[in-house]
């Protein structure tokens, strides 16, 4: 009888080995899935570089590069050249006391393509956090839809984000105003964000399929901005 228990339990046990160890299979699999799939759609891959400039913590402008916005628009034309992106130009570019922003549009059809920054710390360039990378569906990290494909048809309405942009910032930022101008991305839009007094004072983005707002909370407080068309 002990045998037979015996027997039992370590058929039991060899079972939940089993079951466990298929689920670790499978979890492996997917992670390895999504890391060979990174990067491997049909729009602008990221580099091992862009995501080293991404994850590493620069020091907060204790030693800041003096950069003019001429530097910048230098820098984000090697940045496009570099990359082997053709058809893009600078739309506007904006100086935060932590960064640099800089909105790249597509010259034919006017959208949104990227949004980039340089950190003022050591004068790098590199893709913005947040929408750019998550939400941008032909430019970003999970790009969805190929680099010729020219426009996007969205649930969400322009109108509409702006709307939700207002509530988002009416619950979460008091004093803070959704601008009135909705730039259009692949998958997104962005709008500027204002004091009471109308001056800038920072950015969020709108999910246009799902409606989610992402505020921009990296750049700290607004300096100047050019708008290059």
């Amino acid at each position: 009888m002990k045998s037979l228990r015996k027997i039992l339990l370590s058929s039991l046990v060899l079972i939940i080995i089993g079951i466990v160890g298929l689920f670790i299979t499978l979890f492996i699999g997917n992670i390895g899935t999504g890391i060979s799939n990174f990067g491997a759609g049909r729009g602008y891959s990221f580099s091992q570089e862009d995501m080293g400039h991404m994850s590493r913590d620069f020091p907060q402008n204790e030693n800041s590069i003096e950069l003019t916005f001429e530097d910048v628009k230098d820098l984000t034309h090697e940045y496009i050249e570099r990359n082997n992106l053709s058809g893009l130009e600078i739309a506007e570019i904006m100086e935060f006391s932590k960064n640099f922003y800089i909105e790249v549009h597509e010259i034919d059809t006017g959208i949104g393509a990227l949004e980039l920054l340089v950190d003022k710390s050591s004068g790098v360039i590199f893709p913005e956090y947040g929408p750019n990378m998550m939400w941008n569906i032909k430019y970003g990290m999970h790009s969805q839809i190929p680099l010729s494909q020219n426009d996007i048809t969205m649930d969400i309405s322009e109108d509409k984000a702006l709307g939700l942009a207002e509530r988002y910032l009416a619950k979460t930022n008091i004093g803070e105003l959704a601008g009135d101008e909705v730039e259009k991305f692949y998958g997104y839009y962005t709008i500027h964000t204002l004091t009471e007094d109308g001056d800038i004072a920072g950015m969020l983005s709108v999910n246009g399929f799902t409606g989610d707002v992402w505020y921009h909370n990296w750049h700290g407080i607004f300096i100047d901005m050019t708008e290059e068309h």
